[in-house]
């Protein structure tokens, strides 16, 4: 025997009310892990990748290091990451990345800040015996893609209603199995 709804209506209306919900909700251009800003540039004898997490608040940035030829990277890397707004409201500020320990080339990780949800001006700086330069990017910065409390209540939905949806399955193929 089908499984027949007794009201489609409240169905239908629970349906359009949780699609608007999920409309009305603001939209994030970013949330999840870093992505790639700058790839595979050229600098002194390095090659640099710069990945990024432009968070309203607090943004993160690695920078990638790898030999340019077959030699092995300078022991006196450092790397400065600098940021400022596109529209020129604010001065640049520098942050010293810290290194990190990988198993080839090298990695430095820096957190900035981050106060308003634009474009930023990125430099990133490689000082090095084998050679130094800067590289420049643009990145928007983004709210972090958390609601709070709320987005455990909108992430947990779907799983609620697929298990509802079955309960009530398997009640109803009970109360047809007893009659």
């Amino acid at each position: 025997m089908p499984v027949t709804l007794r009201h489609p209506m409240r169905l239908r209306l629970l349906g359009t009310a949780c699609a608007l919900l999920v409309l009305a909700l603001p939209a994030h251009a970013h949330e999840g892990p870093p992505f790639p800003v700058i790839v595979d540039q050229r600098v002194g004898s390095m090659i640099v990748s710069v990945w990024a997490d432009p968070d309203i608040g607090t943004g993160t940035f690695y920078v990638v290091l790898e030999p340019a030829a077959d030699g092995a990277l300078p022991e006196d890397i450092t790397v400065e990451v600098g940021v400022w707004p596109v529209s020129g409201r604010l001065e640049e500020v520098r942050y010293r990345a810290a290194p990190e320990p990988v198993r080839y080339g090298a990695r430095y990780f820096t957190e900035v800040a981050f106060d308003e949800g634009e474009w930023w001006n990125v430099r990133i700086v490689v000082r090095s015996a084998g050679g130094s330069g800067e590289l420049t990017v643009e990145v928007e910065a983004t709210p972090d893609g958390t609601l709070g409390p709320i987005s455990l209540i909108l992430y947990l939905l779907p799983f609620l209603a697929v298990g509802g949806l079955w309960i009530k399955a398997v009640l109803h193929q009970r109360r047809v199995a007893s009659s």
